[in-house]
């Protein structure tokens, strides 16, 4: 057996799916690529009134003044057949992306009874995500597409003559000129066709008339063009005006995530990545990755991450529409070391650091790396990474120092020394101020010699009398005191 899942109106509902305030008013989707701006879909309010596609838009406005005018997104439309596909292989793992809202799944691998219990599951899913499916099962796939548009929403075929007999010859899509013929002959019904002579219908009308002889007796077979699954968790919205003001676009995201998160639990995944796009109105786009630090498939924390970005967000344009993409992945079990101290809630540590970023600017906040240099107090800020807990701790224990604790002073205290025989015996200086009864050094220094900010300098270690032990250095002729040593001695 084959199953057909079918979205009618497909392109109609991929733009409906996030204006229900819409459902109950006349709505038609055009090709504003047309010189007529041909209606291509319409929904029910719409036909009632009189509008029928294809239909140039200004002779549908004129049936019904009423009717909305919407365009053909292709983004929403790829999200609608993204979520598609992923729910068609829950049944099989034999799937073909037939056309645009529809696709083919072979079941001939599946038990019965197994099918006839997922196929009203996978209508209960898409109806979740604002989609209304209709399955057709049938021997083959043509006559189970057939089946599915006829569906309510769930048709399966067990005798294709009897359900084929009375069926129009249209229904089976012939050739308009090879239809036009059959009407004149009198054939109207797929029944009637078949009790004419097969043979002679193709000598008579050709090899086109033969295979619509074969779909119409439910005979015709043919080879699925399968597909890999693609786990892409995506979704699309255009705004009908531009938007200044950030309510619409929460509003809209909050739905894509609670819609994309119910899709990732179901596939027993979770979010390790969000992919946000913002077109503008000139024609650029705003474009943001957030990491998630757990991966997680809970809306209300991903929407945390994205509000936190957006709160401190100003744009030089307004926005015209949303997308957003999510990576998915396997949740983490991970084992911690025995001394490892991960962070109890990663996600809402790096929703508090977003909000630090917004206000103090992108690049100051986050961890303190030490640079791979022998500068003094040399270091970088890079974003907090909790992912590996492990190897942080490895880091840092890697990083004790095995001496006295140097407490630097922030900036350091401008010094006079006196210097005897290239050795420094006294000490002037508000921090520390004495004669040098011991020191150790020079450590010498000088880096970055090929580029504008070279640097060098001279350091010693010294004993001041009565007073610790303390680190001054020279660059070039200025002396500095630059910290003081931990003894632990009060």
């Amino acid at each position: 057996m084959y199953a057909v899942i079918f979205l009618p109106d497909f392109r109609l509902q991929s733009v409906l799916r996030w204006r229900e305030e819409l459902d109950s008013k006349p709505v038609g989707i055009v090709d504003e690529r047309s010189a007529k701006s041909l209606i291509l879909e319409c929904n029910g309010a719409a036909k009632a009134a009189g509008v029928e596609p294809p239909m140039p838009s200004p002779q549908g406005l004129a049936r019904c003044p009423t009717l909305t005018l919407l365009p053909a997104v292709r983004a929403e439309e790829r999200a609608a057949q993204a979520a598609l596909l992923e729910t068609a292989f829950s049944l099989s793992s034999e799937v073909e992306a037939t056309n645009d809202g529809c696709c083919t799944i072979d079941l001939r691998k599946a038990a019965r009874e197994t099918w006839e219990a997922a196929c009203p599951q996978v209508i209960e899913r898409l109806r979740a995500l604002h989609l209304r499916a209709k399955i057709g099962v049938a021997p083959n796939p043509d006559l189970a597409f057939i089946a599915a548009r006829r569906a309510e929403p769930l048709l399966v075929v067990n005798s294709p003559q009897a359900f084929l007999c009375q069926l129009a010859v249209a229904e089976i899509d012939p050739p308009a000129p090879l239809l036009a013929t059959l009407h004149d002959w009198g054939i109207h019904t797929l029944g009637q066709l078949t009790s004419l002579p097969r043979g002679e219908l193709a000598d008579r009308l050709g090899p086109e008339a033969d295979r619509l002889w074969q779909r119409a007796a439910g005979s015709a077979e043919r080879l699925l063009q399968l597909v890999r699954p693609v786990e892409e968790f995506v979704e699309a919205f255009d705004f009908e005006t531009e938007i200044e003001t950030v309510e619409p676009l929460y509003f809209v995201l909050k739905r894509f995530l609670e819609q994309l998160c119910a899709r990732l639990e179901a596939s027993h995944r979770v979010a390790a990545k969000l992919d946000l796009n913002l077109p503008l109105e000139d024609r650029t786009c705003h474009e943001r990755s957030f990491t998630i630090p757990s991966p997680t498939s809970d809306a209300e924390i991903l929407f945390r991450i994205i509000s936190a970005h957006l709160d401190g967000l100003q744009l030089t344009r307004r926005l015209t529409g949303v997308r957003l993409r999510m990576e998915p992945a396997r949740p983490d079990r991970q084992q911690y070391q025995l001394f490892d101290n991960p962070l109890r809630d990663p996600n809402r540590f790096n929703e508090t650091l977003a909000r630090i970023l917004a206000i103090v600017g992108p690049g100051n906040a986050g961890t303190v790396e030490i640079a791979d240099t022998h500068r003094a107090e040399s270091h970088r800020v890079v974003a907090a990474n909790f992912q590996k807990p492990g190897d942080v701790a490895a880091k840092r224990m890697r990083g004790l120092a095995t001496g006295l604790p140097l407490k630097r002073f922030r900036p350091p205290f401008p010094a006079q020394v006196r210097v005897v025989r290239h050795f420094p015996v006294q000490v002037f200086s508000e921090k520390a101020h004495g004669e040098i009864v011991d020191s150790l050094g020079p450590y010498r220094a000088s880096g970055s010699w090929w580029e504008k900010a070279q640097w060098g300098a001279e350091e010693w270690d010294v004993e001041i009398a009565d007073k610790g032990l303390f680190r001054i250095s020279r660059n070039g002729g200025e002396w500095l005191v630059e910290g003081a040593y931990d003894t632990g001695l009060h």
